[in-house]
């Protein structure tokens, strides 16, 4: 167990047990076990969060927020014996959550959880509009294609050509669903819900750091990518479950932009993973070099599929808000 692990739990605990938890890219998160209770005890990640003190800021607006609902139990912050919500402890940021009982599922088994999780998420967007004013990005950039594609542009001399073309041929999908009106979640993967033990309801929503201003189908892209993705590709079922979950709870959903949105930011995400790779994994945490290399190709290989898929989920998303 981290040596640095075991001194930031000190600054809340007397007693308990550490053990690593989640697969996430960015932050390293243990669960602790006490006599008492279960938390979860998270290093911020502050090389891709640069200013942790906006993140905390808005995470605090966020919870507040997101309480004024009971659909969904809220995971809360813990106080350090000092009072402060953070710990700086050997250089690094430390803070812990309330744990929360549920469960991962990935992949989704049935489209009924997965219309579950799009429920979930667009509920989120809806409850977040009750924030008085728009939240600052917490990563420079984030969800901007055009910004990762003059990212890649630095690095690109060194890239594969396959995908270089593949990137070339589609960077018009940076002028698409640019404009920002709502808050979002900003990490709309299928792990960053909990479902109850019989995994058929959603319990709680987590993972806060990427909150922002943004494009409502920006949410709904990451979902239905994630969603495939898990799944082993594109799904017409799948995405028109994610459609009827959106639908149901978010009235800015329209035909043209979720059918564009899943294509948007798989080429996002494909773009980033291969430029990380490019500058020598920086960003993404990876077991060895190469795999965020994989992790590109996957994206790329999904967006190739969404867009030939765009009539399609066009059509199923007009029959969805036809049938109301």
């Amino acid at each position: 167990m981290s040596t640095d692990a075991e001194r930031a739990f000190a600054a809340w605990f007397d007693k308990g047990q550490l053990s690593p938890l989640g697969d996430g890219h960015i932050h390293d998160t243990y669960l602790v076990r006490t006599p008492a209770d279960r938390y979860v005890l998270q290093r911020v990640n502050e090389y891709v969060f640069r200013d942790s003190d906006l993140v905390m800021r808005q995470t605090q607006a966020l919870l507040s927020c997101w309480q004024r609902q009971d659909t969904y139990v809220v995971p809360g912050l813990v106080e350090a014996r000092n009072g402060s919500l953070t710990v700086r402890s050997e250089g690094s940021l430390w803070r812990v959550w309330r744990y929360v009982q549920g469960k991962t599922i990935d992949p989704l088994q049935e489209t009924m959880q997965i219309e579950a999780v799009a429920r979930a998420f667009a509920h989120f967007q809806r409850c977040l509009e009750q924030l008085p004013s728009p939240f600052e990005d917490t990563i420079e950039g984030f969800f901007n294609l055009d910004f990762y594609l003059g990212e890649f542009a630095r690095v690109e001399g060194d890239a594969p050509r396959h995908l270089k073309r593949l990137i070339d041929v589609n960077t018009h999908l940076a002028a698409r669903l640019n404009e920002r009106h709502c808050h979002i979640h900003g990490d709309c993967k299928v792990n960053n819900v909990l479902f109850d033990h019989q995994g058929l309801d959603v319990v709680a929503v987590i993972d806060f750091d990427t909150a922002m201003y943004g494009h409502w189908a920006w949410d709904f892209g990451d979902l239905v990518r994630s969603v495939c993705f898990s799944g082993g590709g594109y799904d017409p079922l799948k995405f028109l479950a994610c459609v009827r979950g959106f639908a149901g709870t978010q009235a800015r959903v329209t035909p043209e932009q979720a059918a564009l949105a899943p294509a948007y930011v798989a080429m996002m995400l494909g773009v980033r993973f291969l430029t990380d790779h490019l500058k020598g994994d920086l960003y993404f945490k990876v077991a060895r070099h190469g795999d965020n290399l994989v992790r590109a190709e996957a994206q790329f290989e999904l967006l190739e599929a969404f867009l030939d898929a765009q009539s399609e989920m066009t059509a199923m998303t007009e029959a969805v808000l036809r049938s109301g």
